[in-house]
């Protein structure tokens, strides 16, 4: 897995001395190593002179890595570079400076103040188009005449690479949260691929900037990844970006096993009873010996349509003893009693994954407070709303919905600070899975998921893997990159179905 960082400027600092002795200096190979990084990207799309690469440039160090980028490529494609922003930047303005003899010979430069249908038709002859206008420190809108900007580039045909970030994105992406996507394309420059240089930056993977940052390409900065993660310990909060490697799939190597050897999941459920179904069969087939349905009744069963049950589940009107897993929440409703399987769970300790009603319980939080002080192996799998519920009944005060995608990072740590030993995982566009000091980032999930059920597949493949013995954090992540991964199989990603999902596990 590879760290994410919600700033790289004290580590910068701290890579400086291995860079140069001189600051400046220091700062100006990181510069030139930047603009390489985005030389190599173009040069994988364009391979001729007559390839037309446009640069648009602000007014800090994003800026510099543009010119100085444009001072590397200018005879080997047509460069034009837009001035969006008056360079003001020690580093932006020296570079500037310094490729002033190229605009009379190979560089064509336009200032946002020229003629607009000559920036248009560059804009539209462009194969590449490079933004360089903002960089992670960025705050609020993009002003009015960069906005005009993106609406024209944004519905271009050329290929669009991003420097650290794209242009409009900030940390949380607060300012674009609520817009419509015709609303964010005038607000966000839109890229194919985002260069990442040192690092993953953490703006890169909230909800609002998926739509914009394309495929992410971590660019080194002139050190080794090795000096670069020794600079990087003195970050106290971890955040780590999940990649398929970090997923244990369950392997059944020994010969002389039974199905009791797998552990059995028992999914309490009610009336609304396929969402039990469903979990249920997905912890069966993530590897789970047994997987058994509870449903508890909310006497509102009028006009209730039967389910047909797959053959492979087990209906059971208490919990089995043998149970090795138990989930409370899929389907549950939020009329039940739901106190009976919470103290089952702790009277025996047994692994317990919390979903969607369980959230609604003001006993869940007292559940909580208790599983956290034993150790208890617990996993809560809320989706934003039911989390701003769950923040609520534990007494972190109310946030709405939007506060809660604005804020993912901030409050799933917030809640893993006060209760260590529990593992949340928070769905979302990009799923957030909180554990004590750390923070596990999932971006490989695809928008099929969006769809009733999907969450229910999730919690169950986590009981799935609790079921067999895995501790709650890695049940977790590998319950989440599986769930995400399955997810990619879909072409068409309208028609999945929770039970084709299952089948994908």
């Amino acid at each position: 897995m590879e760290q994410i960082f919600e700033s790289v400027k004290e580590i910068e600092k701290e890579l400086a001395p291995y860079l140069s002795s001189d600051e400046k200096t220091a700062e100006f190979l990181m510069i030139e190593n930047a603009a390489a990084s985005l030389e190599k990207q173009i040069d994988k799309i364009c391979s001729k002179k007559n390839h037309r690469v446009l640069i648009m440039c602000g007014s800090g160090n994003n800026g510099a890595d543009g010119y100085t980028l444009a001072r590397r490529i200018e005879k080997k494609y047509r460069v034009s570079i837009i001035k969006a922003l008056e360079p003001s930047s020690y580093c932006c303005k020296t570079v500037f400076k310094n490729i002033k003899p190229f605009f009379d010979d190979s560089i064509k430069i336009f200032e946002l103040t020229d003629d607009a249908d000559g920036i248009e038709k560059e804009i539209s002859e462009a194969d590449v188009i490079v933004d360089c206008i903002f960089g992670t420190g960025f705050h609020g809108l993009v002003e009015e005449k960069i906005q005009k900007l993106f609406k024209i580039v944004n519905h271009s045909d050329a290929e669009r690479i991003a420097c650290d970030v794209p242009s409009g994105i900030e940390k949380t992406c607060a300012s674009i949260s609520g817009f419509s996507m015709q609303e964010k394309k005038r607000c966000v420059f839109c890229a194919d691929k985002t260069v990442s240089m040192g690092a993953h930056k953490i703006g890169l993977f909230c909800d609002d900037a998926k739509d914009f940052v394309g495929k992410i390409i971590k660019a080194d900065i002139g050190v080794s990844e090795e000096r670069f993660a020794e600079c990087a310990e003195k970050v106290k909060d971890k955040i780590f970006l999940l990649e398929k490697s970090d997923a244990e799939f369950p392997e059944r190597n020994e010969l002389n096993t039974h199905k009791g050897s797998f552990g059995h999941v028992c999914v309490v459920t009610g009336s609304k009873k396929g969402a039990g179904i469903l979990c249920a069969s997905s912890a069966f087939r993530c590897g789970a010996g047994l997987s058994s349905i509870l449903v508890k009744s909310d006497n509102s069963n009028a006009g209730d349509i039967e389910i047909k049950m797959p053959a492979c589940l087990m209906i059971c009107d208490s919990i089995p003893g043998k149970t090795s897993c138990l989930v409370a929440g899929p389907g549950f409703g939020r009329d039940n009693d739901i106190k009976p399987y919470l103290d089952y769970a702790e009277k025996n300790n047994v692994a317990l994954v919390l979903d969607a009603d369980s959230f609604y319980y003001k006993e869940t939080a007292d559940f909580i407070a208790a599983a956290d002080s034993k150790e208890a192996k617990l996993v809560l799998t809320p989706h934003p709303k039911e989390f701003s519920e769950l923040l609520k009944i534990c007494g972190f005060g109310e946030y709405s919905v939007n506060d809660v995608v604005q804020k993912r990072i901030e409050l799933v740590r917030t809640f893993c600070q006060k209760y260590k030993n529990i593992v949340m995982i928070l769905k979302g566009a990009n799923t957030v899975i909180g554990f004590g000091k750390k923070i596990f980032i999932c971006d490989m999930a695809r928008p099929c998921l969006s769809k009733g059920g999907s969450g229910d597949v999730l919690a169950g493949a986590v009981a799935g893997l609790l079921a067999q013995g895995y501790k709650a954090i890695d049940a977790s992540i590998t319950g989440v990159i599986m769930h995400a991964l399955a997810s990619q199989k879909f072409k068409k990603t309208y028609a999945m179905t929770p039970e084709s999902l299952i089948e994908e596990l």
